[in-house]
């Protein structure tokens, strides 16, 4: 993470340390700001914009190439669920250290909030004339040409997916994280996909939205848990990708012939 040199004269004192840890926690622990934990486990802190880079394109284009990131940072296991579970007793001390040892300056924690702001990346996309929707249901959409792989993606989870409800059912004590590892032998590269995407996984587990498709049956809640994470890789929302891969679904049940037809004779 970047550091930067406090000015003496000018020392941020243990209670603005403390107030700018519970303010960026909230950022943290906010639902619609996904993208936002996304973007620092994939190490987007080791730089702090300036205002001109967040009021342009260039923060927009510098999240887009973290988010595309294959390997997240090298963190603690405990900052890690701490991120995926929005824990603040965990994150508003951790928060408050990193800051103090990093030794910010007000402008640099003033900036940190900024840049977490949703608004503020909504206008960096705008300058770089994308579109970003960060309601439920955004309009960021994935061409049919996709279609297939977002389908083998979706199958390829269910099962383990479905594993994972069975486990948790069970009252298992052991977290996601560990469970997959336990999986990994018999659905390696579901619970490789799933792992390197654990923090939205866990996400989408606390879903609103998601939940309520399939409350009862844990078949049906594993498979709408995979149509969910199966769109992760394009940026989409859970409702999005739980859309487009029924829509992807219907459009590859008419392209498949029918079974047993009659042979037409002359």
């Amino acid at each position: 993470m970047a550091k930067r040199r406090a000015n003496p004269k000018s020392r941020v004192s243990e209670t603005e340390y403390q107030r700018f840890a519970a303010q960026f926690v909230e950022l943290l622990v906010d639902l619609k700001r996904s993208w936002f934990v996304r973007y620092i486990v994939m190490g987007g802190l080791d730089h702090i914009p300036t205002d001109e880079e967040i009021d342009s394109g260039d923060f927009a284009l510098r999240v887009l190439r973290h988010l595309k990131r294959g390997e997240t940072e090298m963190i603690e296991v405990s900052l890690y669920e701490a991120l995926s579970t929005g824990d603040r007793e965990i994150l508003v001390p951790y928060t408050r250290q990193w800051a103090k040892e990093a030794a910010f300056s007000r402008e640099d924690l003033r900036t940190l909030l900024k840049m977490g702001n949703s608004s503020s990346l909504q206008r960096s996309f705008k300058k770089l004339h994308l579109e970003f929707d960060f309601r439920p249901g955004g309009q960021i959409k994935i061409s049919r040409a996709k279609y297939d792989k977002l389908l083998k993606r979706s199958e390829q989870l269910r099962p383990v997916i479905k594993k994972i409800l069975d486990e948790r059912a069970s009252g298992t004590s052991n977290s996601l994280g560990e469970i997959l590892e336990y999986c990994q032998k018999d659905h390696p590269g579901a619970c490789k996909f799933l792992s390197l995407h654990l923090l939205h996984f866990q996400q989408a587990f606390n879903d609103k939205h998601v939940i309520r498709r399939a409350k009862k049956r844990i078949s049906a809640r594993a498979g709408v848990l995979a149509d969910a994470m199966a769109g992760t890789e394009y940026g989409v929302t859970f409702s999005t990708s739980i859309a487009t891969v029924g829509e992807a679904r219907r459009a590859a049940r008419r392209q498949k012939p029918p079974l047993d037809s009659p042979e037409i004779s002359d």
